[in-house]
């Protein structure tokens, strides 16, 4: 019998284990539905394009009443720092006060966090990379604030949670992983979870289960397992996203899509944390033929929730712009960058004749009234697969992770966070999973 059992081999799976195994003697099991890769391509196209390695089955949509789409999730032992960008951003320090002082989270403020931040710290790489006929030197010589972004990586080497983190804790011989395995759902004695019944029947049994499904597949988990708690699989929050566009005057063929982005800050505060970014993606495709300079909104304030029909299916309805908040900052940066770009020379980065295209586009969008603008928004709006929130910290769980009214049941994922946080979420997800492991200890040892 284990310990502790988590459900889950992502980032937050990878970095929870990491950490329990290190500093304490339990006996920790991840099962993990994907598979094992012995490494990972630095690439996110290329580590994508492997078989198995990426779950769209459930459906999305980012604006209520859009198109759904099949929502892009990592299914392998590293989750999402085997396939994503490698962008490696902190949430601000406003993120975390706020979850302080609005959410009534006392052990969530910077000082607290950030410390757990330096303890899970990768080692990163920044690619100055402005070469004539990039997407980031267009994106460098029309925003003078641009900057490379931190990227997860050294050499080729990808540093994914499950070469690093969870390296370390097999390093301590307790630890048994159990990939291409499915759980069914969890069993609870009264009050009390005990034990996690596995697809193909088999059961585990431990004193404690940590769910780190991720913030889609965790409130899923728990309510296939009878758990009706007020406020799960509600809050669902994403970053906002638009792509514009076009195809390369040449295809990119390096290991680094993304590499430098523009933090834009609300004109009232510059310096306070990001309100939106401007990213340049080298490559959109799996081919190198397509790039984009993608326009995302990090200030969120919109609310959505995981949706179950009558026959039981599950889908995620992000309701993003619904706040009216959001709608008139994206539509307003939007403006903005289009505005910018129609100023710029971009034959010099994309194919003459798209870049024609693009230019008429950008045009039309930078000209259109807000009426017109707020509808192609919603035509064209997707997320940044950053889902949070559906077992907030404060509803759902208390403020050290554990699912309210159930022992020996916690949650150890992005699902936690009560707002999501203005940047990329992975290196959050692994400081929460990692403070959430010492919350684990310590009950343990009590």
């Amino acid at each position: 019998m284990a310990d502790v059992i988590v459900i889950g081999g992502g980032t937050a799976g990878c970095s929870f284990a990491s950490h329990l195994c290190n500093t304490t003697d339990a006996r920790v099991v991840v099962v993990e539905a994907g598979a094992e890769f012995d490494s990972h391509p630095l690439n996110l196209f290329t580590s994508m394009s492997r078989p198995n390695v990426i779950d769209v089955s459930l459906r999305a949509s980012a604006v209520e009443m859009s198109e759904q789409y099949g929502y892009l999730q990592a299914s392998v032992l590293g989750g999402g720092s085997a396939v994503n960008g490698l962008v490696t951003l902190p949430g601000a320090m406003d993120d975390f006060n706020e979850w302080c002082e609005n959410d009534g989270l006392s052990e969530w403020s910077w000082d607290d966090v950030a410390p757990w931040f330096d303890h899970v710290a990768t080692q990163t790489t920044l690619v100055d990379d402005t070469a004539a006929g990039s997407v980031s030197q267009l994106v460098s010589s029309t925003w003078s604030t641009s900057r490379p972004v931190p990227l997860a990586f050294a050499g080729q080497s990808r540093h994914s949670a499950d070469i690093g983190a969870l390296h370390r804790a097999r390093a301590t011989g307790r630890l048994s992983l159990r990939t291409g395995t499915q759980v069914s759902r969890i069993l609870f004695t009264g009050a009390r979870a005990t034990a996690v019944e596995l697809a193909d029947g088999g059961v585990l049994e431990a004193s404690h289960i940590v769910v780190c499904a991720g913030a889609l597949r965790t409130p899923m988990l728990l309510r296939h397992s009878g758990l009706d708690i007020s406020g799960l699989g509600e809050n669902l929050q994403d970053h906002p996203n638009i792509m514009l566009t076009a195809r390369r005057r040449t295809p990119f063929t390096g290991d680094v899509p993304i590499s430098r982005y523009v933090p834009l800050k609300d004109g009232r505060d510059v310096d306070g944390p990001d309100v939106a970014h401007v990213l340049a993606y080298e490559q959109i495709d799996a081919d190198g033929a397509l790039a984009a300079v993608g326009v995302s909104l990090m200030d969120v304030h919109s609310r959505g929730a995981l949706v179950e029909t009558s026959s039981g299916q599950w889908s995620a309805a992000f309701h993003c712009l619904s706040d009216d908040r959001d709608r008139r900052l994206f539509m307003d940066t939007v403006r903005d960058v289009t505005r910018a770009l129609v100023g710029s020379d971009l034959r010099e980065t994309f194919d003459p004749a798209d870049a024609e295209r693009l230019v008429s586009d950008l045009a039309h969008v930078a000209q259109s009234s807000d009426a017109e603008l707020s509808s192609w928004l919603d035509h064209n709006v997707r997320t940044l697969s950053h889902a949070v929130g559906t077992c907030a910290m404060g509803t759902v769980c208390d403020g050290k992770g554990r699912v309210s009214d159930i022992d020996g049941l916690w949650v150890a994922d992005a699902s936690l966070m009560p707002r999501i946080v203005r940047a990329n979420t992975n290196e959050t997800v692994a400081m929460m999973a990692t403070r959430v492991a010492q919350f684990v200890a310590e009950s343990l040892e009590g």
